[in-house]
């Protein structure tokens, strides 16, 4: 069972008050060599194809691959710059580059491909301006299958972490091939299988298509990318800071998607190499210093702080179908009855909140959690798989590594609750909570941070679909972190990370929310109770649950979790004292 259920000893704690942060430093707590501190070689190929000879034109991909090898250039990579390249060149300076990379264990790939890209049967195909076919055939002969380079870093690099971005997806440019039984499609698919190590990131969604730009200089994915270049924030978090940015640019358009299978303990910015550490002792980096870790087995990195205001998404007003229907698999039809719910707009956050963000409060409010207060709380044993209570497990030691970047577990529904009442304080709105021992009021007319309702948190998950997940019938380990041992609709095994992945590491939501399926299980406001059944009458606008309880709700699953909790439907509960490293929250405002 993933989430033992056991009561706390009584809470005598007064609550306190929160504020968001986010870090992109992270700096080592162990003495290091010389040569672990050093930078190891970071090597970029960056292509720009825009002057087709046989197909329509690309005004804007060599501005971009151009301003992008400037970039990072200026960051320390070792930039080879390919403009307008035929299949012989773009062949050569693959091979070259990953030669380069093959060179050294730690050596670090980044390769950045702008221009027409389709895929045909099934497969990716990077277009390059000599490409001149009729029929599929002369396509897939013609063009540079993603798939080919992907495998050369994986059986040929063999280097430590490569990134992939594609800024390709354009209209398709082969409107009088009519793709016959093998199927040419505009856009490309999604990367079922990558390399470990490996981080791609696409323009936009599968199956659609990006944007050249408008008249300006670069698409609007490179304009995006070229803002957060030199962020330093560790690469998930930029990438979710480039797709909110890409999707202001084009209107929601366009939405980028990430893709990858990053396993190690490595959080990689693009401003600073991942082998560069600081060994205890050693002064803390200047602000706009990015330096980044590796974290050794159940460590907790601490960084210098660099907080920033958290990033809330506008959730529209609407109506929308709770619970799951009939035929959905796994359902538990008692806890899922269907039932119509009618919400006001409000502000939810695309995160789940962080190490560094909880970090934040603690250190300005000294306030102590409920698990330090009551000495433990629920963890994960690997070696027996099963769920018990820790003496030593808090917020700061969750049993596995994490860095301000994960989300903060081992923190109960009133731990949530104090962070939410500091956060509006510091951002001068009112409190939401008035909380005297074991009860909390929540006054519903405050503009000031709270969990979202149990409805609330249904519909953002949902974000307009009605399938068992946001992202359709089956979901994989690309996709969300939980118990890949566990798959669900006869899908594929995937990983068990056995621990929480950096927030918004994954692909957002239609609403650009993260995580809202796995890595830990957020709490809500609600008591936990039945749902309406069929027939019976809908709760009020904005209903916030039933009016008394013992446990809490939480919702979305967890890293240890089985696919079939993951689901926008299925629901879970505990004691509001409850703490586990699996369980975290995220906030909500009124709009």
């Amino acid at each position: 069972m993933e989430k033992a259920k056991r009561r706390q000893p009584h809470r005598t704690f007064a609550v306190r008050v929160i504020f968001v942060v986010n870090f992109c430093f992270l700096f080592a707590v162990s003495n290091l060599s010389a040569e672990d501190a050093q930078q190891p070689p970071r090597y970029a190929l960056v292509i720009g194809n825009s002057d087709y000879r046989h197909v329509e034109r690309l005004p804007n991909t060599a501005n971009d691959a151009a301003d992008i090898a400037a970039g990072l250039s200026a960051l320390g990579y070792t930039v080879d710059l390919q403009l307008n390249a035929g299949l012989a060149d773009m062949t050569r300076a693959i091979s070259g580059w990953v030669r380069q990379l093959s060179a050294g264990r730690s050596n670090e790939g980044f390769f950045w491909y702008a221009g027409h890209g389709v895929q045909v049967a099934g497969e990716n195909y990077l277009l390059p301006v000599d490409v001149d076919a009729d029929d599929e055939a002369g396509i897939m002969y013609g063009s540079y299958p993603l798939g080919r380079l992907l495998i050369s870093l994986e059986q040929t690099a063999k280097n430590k972490l490569n990134v992939v971005i594609l800024d390709a997806c354009r209209d398709n440019p082969f409107k009088n091939i009519s793709g016959g039984s093998r199927g040419l499609t505009r856009g490309f698919l999604t990367v079922e299988h990558p390399p470990q190590d490996l981080f791609i990131m696409f323009s936009t969604a599968p199956g659609t298509v990006a944007a050249d730009g408008d008249g300006g200089r670069n698409s609007p994915f490179t304009e995006a990318f070229l803002k957060y270049l030199d962020s330093g924030e560790i690469l998930p978090v930029m990438a979710g800071l480039v797709t909110r940015e890409t999707m202001r640019l084009t209107g929601g358009k366009q939405r980028p998607y990430q893709n990858g299978s990053i396993v190690s303990d490595l959080y990689y910015s693009l401003a600073a190499s991942s082998a560069v550490q600081v060994a205890a002792g050693t002064p803390t980096p200047q602000a706009g210093t990015p330096v980044v870790r590796q974290a050794a087995r159940g460590e907790l990195i601490v960084p210098p702080e660099r907080p920033i205001a958290p990033v809330m998404a506008e959730i529209p007003a609407g109506t929308f179908t709770m619970g799951s229907p009939s035929m959905e698999m796994d359902r538990v039809e008692f806890q899922e009855y269907r039932h119509e719910a009618a919400l006001s707009g409000f502000y939810l956050a695309t995160r789940e909140i962080t190490v560094g963000e909880f970090r934040r409060f603690v250190q300005d409010s000294a306030y102590r959690t409920t698990a330090e207060q009551a000495g433990g709380a629920f963890a994960y044993n690997e070696a027996s798989g099963e769920w018990k209570f820790r003496a030593d497990a808090d917020w700061r030691r969750p049993g596995f590594a994490q860095d301000d970047g994960h989300p903060v577990v081992n923190v109960s529904w009133f731990d949530a609750l104090a962070y939410c009442n500091w956060l509006s304080a510091k951002e001068g709105l009112t409190p939401a909570y008035r909380i005297t021992g074991e009860t909390a009021h929540w006054d519903r007319r405050s503009n000031g941070y709270r969990l979202p309702t149990e409805a609330e948190w249904e519909y953002a998950c949902r974000s307009g679909t009605a399938t068992p997940f946001s992202s359709g019938n089956r979901i994989s380990t690309t996709q969300a972190n939980y118990d890949g041992n566990f798959p669900y609709n006869h899908g594929n095994k995937g990983l068990f990370r056995k621990r929480t992945m950096p927030a918004a590491s994954f692909p957002p939501n239609a609403w650009g929310l993260y995580d809202m399926h796995g890595n830990v299980w957020e709490w809500c406001w609600d008591y936990y109770g039945l749902p309406p059944r069929t027939g019976e009458p809908a709760r009020e606008t904005d209903s916030a649950g039933p009016e008394t309880g013992t446990h809490r709700v939480n919702r979305g699953g967890s890293w240890a979790s089985p696919a079939k909790l993951l689901r926008s439907a299925a629901r879970s509960s505990d004691f509001p004292e409850t703490a586990g490293n699996n369980m975290g929250f995220r906030v909500a405002r009124n709009k």
